[in-house]
């Protein structure tokens, strides 16, 4: 690419995106939910591993946690292009809130069991794959298509910022 053809080229902002209306509140969901789901994972896990000291569920929280996603997210992705995206993300976070109930009443009795924990990894794995693509489909319906990039190069920033900030809040 030439220098003149670069020069020409519309200037991209680099957060364009928080200037379309809704996607603010997109933005701190993301971040906030993506935090939730890793102060969930840090608690579980720890408490999983004091309880039960097993190597053998530490494995199965992990493929129970991306196997859905490998398996079943196209599945999703194609769901949440037919109907109304946000009506899988509130069932996807309808479950996770479900199951950190589970977790809360299940450590909080002392009642937890390892077949409880098989489940409720499950279901979570399970959650993520209704929540994930249709929140990238999402983004098409909050931002205009010019301030695309700028959304999905946010999108994937709050993520992380959650995936960050989770443990840290999880371990306090």
């Amino acid at each position: 690419m030439s220098v003149s053809a670069r020069l020409d080229a519309p200037r991209r902002v680099a957060f364009a995106a928080f200037a379309q209306r809704g996607f603010g509140m997109f933005f701190v969901g993301t971040a906030a939910s993506m935090m939730a789901d890793n102060v969930e994972h840090v608690i579980s896990y720890w408490v999983m591993f004091q309880k039960f000291h097993s190597p053998e569920l530490g494995g199965f929280a992990v493929i129970s946690h991306w196997v859905p996603y490998l398996l079943f997210s196209g599945y999703s992705g194609a769901l949440a292009g037919r109907i109304d995206p946000r009506r899988m993300i509130q069932l996807g976070m309808l479950l996770f809130m479900s199951v950190s109930v589970c977790w809360g009443v299940l450590i909080a009795t002392h009642t937890l069991q390892v077949w409880h924990a098989a489940v409720l990894l499950t279901i979570h794995g399970c959650a993520g794959v209704l929540w994930g693509p249709p929140s990238q489909l999402l983004i098409h319906d909050i931002v205009d298509p010019a301030h695309l990039p700028s959304a999905v190069r946010l999108t994937a920033t709050a993520r992380y910022v959650g995936t960050f900030l989770g443990p840290a809040i999880g371990n306090g």
